[in-house]
Formats: C-alpha cells, sequence, structure tokens
C-alpha cells in the first residue's frame, strides 16, 4: 500500500481509507497495520450510503471469482478472520477519486466483495498536478 501511495501522491493525490469499524477497532487495526495511509470510521455507513455503496447477497461468497479472491489471499498469507462487532460482512466498498473541491472525478462500486479497480486503473483517472509529500501523515488512525 505504501508503494502505491507515492504513486498516488507523484500525481498529487492523498489517500484515505474509510472503514465500517468502530473507533475501537479501527484503532486494534492502525496498530498492526503496516501501510501509512489515514483511516477514519464511519460505523454508521454514512459516507458508503453517499457514495452509493450497495450491500451483496450472502451468496455472492460462493461465486468463483470471489472463492478465487479469497483463496489469493489465504496463500500469500490473510487469515481469514470472525467479524468485528458491528462489522457488516456484505457491505460491498468502492473506490473513489475526490478533488478538493469535492468534485468526483471517478467511482468504483464494487460489485462484489473482491471487486476492485488496478491501482494502474485509478492512476490513469487522475489528471497531473503538482506531487504532494506525506511526510506530515502519522501512523495513526483519524477517528
Amino acid at each position: 500500500m505504501d508503494a502505491a501511495r507515492e504513486q498516488f501522491a507523484a500525481r498529487g493525490c492523498s489517500l484515505l481509507a474509510v472503514s465500517q469499524a468502530t473507533p475501537d477497532v479501527l484503532a486494534l487495526y492502525a496498530a498492526r497495520a503496516t501501510w501509512h495511509v489515514p483511516l477514519v470510521c464511519d460505523p454508521h455507513r454514512e459516507a458508503y450510503n453517499a457514495l452509493g455503496l450497495e450491500r451483496t447477497r450472502w451468496w455472492t461468497f460462493f461465486k468463483p471469482r470471489v472463492l478465487g479472491g479469497y483463496l489469493r489471499g489465504i496463500f500469500r498469507g490473510y487469515r481469514v478472520k470472525r467479524p468485528y462487532r458491528g462489522e457488516d460482512l456484505l457491505q460491498l466498498g468502492g473506490d473513489f477519486l475526490i478533488t478538493r473541491e469535492r468534485r468526483l472525478l471517478f467511482a468504483y462500486r464494487s460489485a462484489e466483495p473482491t471487486d476492485r479497480p488496478s491501482i494502474p486503473t485509478l492512476l490513469r483517472q487522475l489528471p497531473s498536478a503538482t506531487p504532494i509529500s506525506h511526510d506530515h501523515i502519522s501512523d495513526a488512525s483519524a477517528h
């Protein structure tokens, strides 16, 4: 994630991860995270709703593409875990590019849990801009 962050910074873009976790759960995650992207909590999923992110159905997890995505993760060392209190496993995510003026440049709403755009796809959507420094970003999560 840090390599991707630097690629975005070179194009004048900051990254922000939004989680449906509660502040206490996100703090535990942030303490173990190995990448340095600011994290914010949205336990009531207000941003998810505002951005039009939908929920999936349980049977989606049994689609070959989704199973394959999770198996690839397991082979790379990802451990399947129990959901945290309040976590909605059916909530789908997305990737969005939003300007400082709050104009939506690009929206990718996931159709299933493992459906995400590639880093090159996201970078192609960015106009050229002045590179930014991430020296001011701390390792702590923002709540």
